[in-house]
């Protein structure tokens, strides 16, 4: 299957694919994915260039990846053993990042989407550093069993990275998402989302950042109003992130001409139970 082939969801993925083979060639990368350029090259020139988007959207995608990076890490090291990408899209955690003996990775996506991601892997003969098992799935449906009879405990404690789902989902799907996360979600577990705040919609840098999504073929949706009062609401302690901040954090210059208003509204959230 090449990238024309992808739903338009999944076609995101490509694009978000070129941001990082971009930034993994940088001498001041935040990571290093050496397995992105191979997924564009595959996709061929049908999807949206790396390069489209307003200031600052390169630099935004490079902060959140890096930030679940740490998360993953920081899961790690709190004891967690299972780990669960939901929408994994383009991710290669699995195989750039450094596990530790005994972790199982479970990726969830849309068939259509592992039909291209598969034969890429194996072309460039990538070997995963971790146990990594591959779940097809429409997270807009039942996917709890599925995952169950791939291997999961949910009696273990997990780390959901939910990297660019959400704002992806209509709302009444992402409440159920959260739901089932919860529901497969033992003591000492964690989640890590993003998440576009209302306030958003009508920033110019936003608009902008959704017509390119628009023309891959999704759409961006804002997530909940108030994001650490729903996980509360769903038994979770939450702690929230805006961007900017992380971009200063990690040392990572903003250009002149960001929109700051609407960038300050795209929120990474930690939850714990």
């Amino acid at each position: 299957m090449g990238g024309e082939e992808l739903p338009g969801v999944s076609r995101t993925a490509v694009w978000v694919a070129g941001m990082r083979a971009a930034e993994s060639e940088r001498a001041d990368r935040l990571f290093d994915d050496r397995l992105a350029a191979a997924f564009v090259s595959a996709a061929g020139g049908g999807i949206v260039p790396q390069t489209a988007g307003p200031p600052g959207t390169s630099e935004f995608l490079a902060v959140r990846a890096r930030f679940f990076d740490d998360q993953a890490r920081a899961a790690c090291g709190a004891g967690i053993r299972q780990i669960v990408l939901p929408a994994a899209g383009l991710d290669c955690r699995a195989f750039r990042l450094d596990w530790p003996s005994g972790v199982r990775l479970f990726e969830l996506d849309l068939p259509e989407m592992f039909a291209f991601k598969e034969p890429v892997l194996a072309s460039v003969e990538a070997v995963a550093r971790c146990v990594r098992v591959v779940v097809a799935v429409d997270l807009r449906g039942q996917w709890a069993q599925p995952l169950i009879d791939a291997g999961f405990d949910p009696g273990a404690p997990t780390a959901w990275l939910a990297e660019g789902l959400l704002p992806y989902l209509q709302r009444a799907d992402g409440e159920r998402l959260l739901a089932t996360v919860t529901e497969l979600s033992a003591p000492g577990s964690r989640a890590v989302f993003d998440h576009l705040e209302t306030t958003a919609a009508e920033r110019p840098g936003m608009r902008a950042v959704s017509e390119v999504v628009r023309q891959v073929g999704a759409q961006l949706m804002p997530t909940a109003d108030s994001p650490a009062d729903w996980l509360t609401g769903h038994g979770w302690q939450a702690r929230l992130f805006r961007l900017p901040a992380l971009a200063e954090e990690y040392g990572r210059s903003l250009p002149a001409d960001v929109d700051l208003v609407a960038s300050n509204a795209v929120v990474v959230i930690t939850a714990d139970r």
